[in-house]
C-alpha cells in the first residue's frame, strides 16, 4: 500500500437482540439484527507526525500515539516467541484465528502492557488500546507495514456501553482496515469470514469471553438466527427486511450478570414453569424466522410481527427482567398507537426498541420521541433494523468534494444527523462497497 491509497473508510453497524434474550442462555433459538444507521466509522489516514501510529477516538475523549520505531523494537524483541506460537503468529490472508482461539499471553502480558503504562488497566481507554494493538501486531505488524505513519480515527453514532454491540463494531472496523493495509489488492468485502474471526479476537480483548454474535452481526449485517451450542442451526438472514425502528436508551444502569443470575434462580426454583416460558420464547424466534423468510411489508405481516414482539416482551416481564423505566416506553407507544415496543438485551434498564407502524405521519414519530426525550429524559435513535454490515470506501471511490466532506466530519464535533447525511451507507452520496 502507498500513501496515494489513503485515506480510506470502513464502517460497521451495532446490533439489537430482536427475539430470545435470556432464553438463548438455555439453548433456545434467538434472532439478532443490525442497526442500519447506528454505526461505527473508521478513517485511516496518514499521520501528521513522522514515526507515529495514532489511535483517535473523540467519542470517549481518547487519543494515543506510539512511536513506530518503539513498536517495531518491542515487536522484534518477542518475534521468535510470536512465530513459535500460532495464537500470536502474524496474519496472512489465508489465516485467521478459530472461534476457540485464546488470546496470546505473549501479546497480552509481555509485548503490549509496557505500551499502555499511562492507562488504567480495564478502563474503557485501556481496553480500546489493547484491542487496537493486539489486532495491529497480529494482522499488520510494524515490521510488515509499508506505510510507517498511520492515524486511525473512530467516530460512532452508537451509544457506548448500552449493550448495542459498539465494541464489536469497533473491532470489526479495525480488523477490516488492518487486513486492507496488509494487502490492498484483495477485495476486502470478499474477506468477511476472516474479518469476523479477527474481530472476535478483538472482542476477547475487551470482554474476555464474548458470545461471538455481536461481531458476526456487525460483519455481515441484516440479521442472524442462532442457538447456543448448536452452530448447525445458525443462519444469516440475507433476505431480512429493513424495518423502521426507534431505539430508546433509558440510561438506567443495569447489571447483566445480576439479571442473568435472577433468571437462573427462577429456573431452579420454578423449573417447570420457567422452562415453559423459555420454550415459548424459542417458539417466538422460530415463528419470526418463518415470517422473515417471506416478508412483503403487508399490514397483516406487520400485525403478526407486532404480536410476536408483544408476546416476547410479556415473557421477559414474567422472567422478572423488565423495569418501570422500560414499561413507560411501552405505555407511550401504546398510548400513541405508533407500533410495538420490547426491551432488548439483558433488561433491567438499558434499551428498548419500537418497531413502527406502516405509513406513520412524521408528526406522530416526533411526538413519540418528544415524550420520551423531554418527558422522561431518555435518548432516542431513529434507525432501520437489518441494514448493511461491514462496508468499505476506498480513496479512489471518493471525489475531491467527497474527501473534503469526509475529512470535515472527522475533524469536527458534529451531530448524528450530520454524520449520517455525510457517511451513512445506502443513504449518503458516497459509493460504499458493501
Amino acid at each position: 500500500m502507498t500513501t496515494s491509497t489513503l485515506p480510506f473508510l470502513v464502517s460497521a453497524p451495532g446490533k439489537i437482540i430482536l427475539f430470545g434474550e435470556h432464553s438463548v442462555v438455555y439453548e433456545k433459538p434467538a434472532i439478532a439484527a443490525s442497526t442500519a444507521s447506528l454505526r461505527t466509522y473508521l478513517l485511516v489516514s496518514e499521520a501528521n507526525e513522522q514515526d507515529s501510529v495514532e489511535l483517535d477516538f473523540p467519542d470517549i475523549k481518547f487519543n494515543q500515539k506510539w512511536s513506530v520505531s518503539k513498536l517495531k523494537q518491542n515487536y522484534e524483541s518477542f518475534k521468535d516467541e510470536l512465530l513459535q506460537n500460532t495464537l500470536a503468529k502474524p496474519s496472512s490472508l489465508s489465516y485467521a484465528p478459530s472461534q476457540d482461539s485464546h488470546l496470546s499471553p505473549i501479546l497480552t502480558e509481555k509485548l503490549i502492557p509496557p505500551l499502555l503504562s499511562n492507562l488504567q488497566p480495564n478502563s474503557i481507554h485501556y481496553n480500546a488500546a489493547l484491542c487496537f494493538l493486539y489486532l495491529y501486531f497480529s494482522i499488520n505488524p510494524p515490521s510488515q507495514s509499508t506505510i510507517p505513519n498511520l492515524k486511525f480515527t473512530i467516530k460512532s453514532t452508537l451509544p457506548i456501553g448500552a449493550g448495542l454491540g459498539s465494541s464489536a463494531s469497533i473491532s470489526v472496523t479495525l480488523s477490516a482496515a488492518l487486513l486492507h493495509l496488509q494487502d490492498p489488492t484483495n477485495h476486502l468485502m470478499k474477506m468477511k469470514d476472516i474479518i469476523n474471526k479477527w474481530s472476535y479476537i478483538g472482542e476477547k480483548c475487551i470482554h474476555g469471553d464474548p458470545s461471538g454474535i455481536d461481531n458476526l452481526i456487525s460483519t455481515y449485517g441484516k440479521a442472524i438466527y442462532f442457538q447456543r451450542n448448536h452452530p448447525e442451526n445458525q443462519k444469516i438472514l440475507t433476505t431480512f427486511p429493513l424495518l423502521p425502528m426507534i431505539l430508546t436508551y433509558t440510561g438506567i444502569p443495569r447489571s447483566t450478570k445480576t439479571l442473568v443470575s435472577g433468571v437462573r434462580s427462577l429456573y431452579r426454583g420454578k423449573n417447570t414453569l420457567c422452562q415453559t416460558l423459555l420454550d415459548a420464547m424459542g417458539i417466538v424466534s422460530e415463528d419470526a424466522l418463518e415470517l422473515f423468510d417471506h416478508f412483503q411489508y403487508t399490514q397483516s405481516e406487520f400485525e403478526e410481527l407486532f404480536q410476536l414482539v408483544r408476546i416476547n416482551h410479556g415473557l421477559l416481564v414474567s422472567l422478572g427482567v423488565s423495569h418501570p423505566g422500560l414499561e413507560r416506553i411501552r405505555c407511550v407507544s401504546d398510548e400513541l398507537g405508533i407500533g410495538e415496543t420490547k426491551l432488548t438485551g439483558a433488561g433491567g434498564g438499558g434499551c428498548a426498541f419500537t418497531i413502527l407502524q406502516k405509513n406513520l405521519e412524521r408528526e406522530q414519530v416526533v411526538e413519540f420521541k418528544d415524550k420520551l426525550e423531554n418527558g422522561l429524559g431518555y435518548k432516542t435513535f431513529e434507525t432501520g433494523l437489518g441494514g448493511a454490515g461491514c462496508c468499505y470506501l476506498p480513496r479512489m471511490a471518493m471525489t475531491n468534494d467527497d474527501l473534503v466532506n469526509v475529512l470535515k466530519v472527522f475533524s469536527n464535533s458534529v451531530s448524528k444527523t450530520q454524520l449520517d447525511s455525510t457517511l451513512l451507507p445506502e443513504k449518503s452520496n458516497l459509493s460504499w462497497i458493501i
